[in-house]
């Protein structure tokens, strides 16, 4: 057994028992699970489901020391469990739908993949319970992709760019695209927190790893990710009370784009070359018309989860390049109707409506580590779904982090607008003697 896996393993099983008795280390650790899959590094033991084993302890953690309940108490929390429910009924009438057996098993293993997603969203809740540690958690969320963008930079620099940039193996950012939708989301938390840390070396490290995603954003080769970048960037310019600081970066990004990139680089990214629409591009715009088609004929419940086969192309004489829904919005409108895509559109919503209140009350408040936290968490879901657009990944446990965020900064925002709310005027009692009553 390689040394490095024996110092994994010896490392985890140490971990359980503290993940019981400070669930904030074990959703930490969870987070670092899902998202560095480290396990796939050790070439043993690498399909041991870490991740679970650390949510059991968590999670009974969370029920002795975390019990307060109260604190799911959000628009955003209850649209989850909406949404979650309606998976079920999706998934428990597709499976028992002769259009949709053949894809029945497929289905119910999604449904239990998210909805263990959804559990340790849930968790994460209650858990984090105080601003110091939100902090941690975006932190180390910042940490664990900003290990893989270090990484990287020195393979930009010696190969000129000339490959393709992939997440970690066996994870849900394995591919180029789904990697450079991660990164998308993950720039926001770099130029916000490096704002908002008080230790130099803290806000230097988040402002170079804020520098060096950008070129790890491009070498995704991702015509996605490049779009959820501009998208990202044009809007942090135009909304950000440091839209100066920006100005730089862009224009940096624009000459290493035109001046640097390979010439695979450029001729991807051409809008204008002869075959601008290519296989890809025709495959996405393929699977948007049979998840349109489908949801015509199934408007209320869809085809439930892992419907994009071979069979249901063919049955709607959908040409077959690369199956997949290629799109956040058009899979769950395939899988779930549109009741689902009302309900997840309706989650995305509440959290901008609460970003949006959090910014104006924090300003109003002159509190600017609220009001950057939500500028922050707004920004990152704007990466998610510029990116979404092109990219299917609507269960990404990342997406649903942020929303667990959101909810907890609106609970401690409000915490903290109670907490500053002068208190009750009493009536002055210097004209009073004491222990003198007054007549009525």
């Amino acid at each position: 057994m390689p040394l490095r896996a024996i110092f994994l393993i010896a490392f985890l099983v140490m971990s359980l028992p503290i993940c019981f008795f400070r669930p904030v280390y074990g959703i930490l650790l969870w987070i670092c699970l899902a998202f560095v899959n480290p396990q796939s590094f050790s070439w043993a033991f690498d399909a041991f489901p870490w991740a679970a084993a650390v949510a059991v302890p968590t999670i009974l953690g969370m029920l002795v020391f975390d019990r307060k309940f109260d604190r799911f108490n959000s628009a955003q929390f209850w649209l989850l469990v909406l949404l979650w429910m309606w998976f079920t009924v999706t998934t428990v009438v597709s499976t028992n739908t002769a259009e949709f057996a053949h894809h029945a098993t497929d289905t119910w293993d999604k449904w239990k993949f998210v909805s263990k997603i959804l559990v340790m969203t849930a968790c994460t809740i209650p858990i984090v319970s105080s601003f110091q540690r939100l902090r941690y958690l975006l932190l180390t969320i910042a940490a664990c992709f900003g290990l893989y963008v270090v990484k990287a930079l020195p393979f930009i620099i010696m190969t000129g760019g000339a490959f393709r940039l992939y997440g970690p193996e066996r994870s849900m950012i394995a591919d180029n695209n789904d990697f450079g939708l991660a990164l998308n989301m993950t720039l926001p938390i770099y130029f916000f927190l490096a704002q908002t840390e008080s230790k130099p070396w803290v806000k230097r490290m988040l402002g170079i790893l804020f520098l060096i995603t950008i070129p790890a954003i491009f070498f995704t080769y991702s015509r996605g990710a490049m779009i959820g970048l501009a998208a990202v960037l044009l809007l942090m310019l135009l909304r950000s009370s440091r839209r100066l600081a920006l100005i730089p970066v862009l224009v940096l990004g624009v000459v290493v784009a035109v001046y640097f990139a390979p010439d695979a680089w450029q001729e991807r990214m051409n809008p204008n070359r002869p075959d601008a629409v290519d296989a890809s591009a025709r495959s996405r715009l393929e699977a948007w018309a049979f998840a349109r088609a489908l949801a015509a004929d199934y408007p209320i419940t869809g085809g439930g989860f892992a419907t994009f086969t071979q069979e249901l192309f063919d049955r709607y004489d959908v040409p077959l390049r690369e199956i997949g829904p290629h799109s956040v919005f058009f899979q769950v409108l395939a899988e779930h109707g549109y009741v689902g895509l009302a309900l997840y559109l309706s989650l995305i919503l509440s959290c901008f409506v609460t970003t949006r209140r959090l910014r104006k009350r924090a300003r109003l408040r002159g509190d600017q580590d609220v009001g950057r936290y939500a500028q922050m968490l707004e920004f990152s879901l704007i990466g998610f779904l510029a990116s979404g657009v092109f990219l299917g990944r609507a269960y990404f446990d990342y997406f649903f982090t942020i929303v667990a965020c959101v909810i907890i900064l609106g609970r401690l925002g409000k915490e903290r607008e109670a907490a500053a709310a002068p208190a009750e005027s009493v009536p002055p009692a210097t004209s009073r003697e004491p222990g003198v009553a007054w007549a009525t």
